[in-house]
């Protein structure tokens, strides 16, 4: 996943999806997200919008690897975060985590960034229960338009 941060950069239409309980399907429609380069590319910022039933969303991403162990991602979304930066982090692959809630029995936000071929992106995020449990409850499936 070396070259994961100048692949994001570019134009995407997709596919968004949100579960709100295990296996139960909230909301599919279309999404669309642009990806540019930041700081003279050490950093990708990523924009995308996507429609749950409350209406249209928007959301953003900032994404770096420091180094070769480790992934940041600083997230914000209108329906997922609200007023709130979501920083996450994680490696050597670019999975992420960060952890919400109560102090005494904290959830876990865990995303991934896939790539099954050149023009494609899957990114999906699980929450993590306080006893480990995970289920997904957002994936985004993106194709580079240009």
């Amino acid at each position: 996943m070396d070259d994961l941060l100048p692949a994001l950069v570019g134009e995407w239409d997709g596919t968004y999806r949100l579960w709100l309980e295990p296996n139960v399907l909230r909301t599919e429609g279309p999404t669309t997200a642009t990806g540019r380069a930041v700081a003279g590319g050490g950093f990708v910022a990523v924009e995308y919008d996507w429609t749950d039933l409350d209406g249209p969303q928007q959301g953003s991403f900032l994404m770096a690897r420091p180094a070769d162990d480790r992934w940041e991602v600083a997230w914000v979304d209108t329906w997922h975060t609200a007023n709130g930066i979501m920083f996450c982090t994680g490696g050597p692959g670019p999975d992420v985590q960060v952890a919400y809630g109560p102090a005494e029995a904290p959830w876990g936000w865990r995303t991934t960034f896939e790539r099954p071929a050149a023009d494609e992106l899957v990114i999906t995020a699980w929450n993590v229960t306080p006893a480990g449990e995970e289920a997904k409850a957002t994936e985004a499936t993106y194709r580079r338009v240009s």
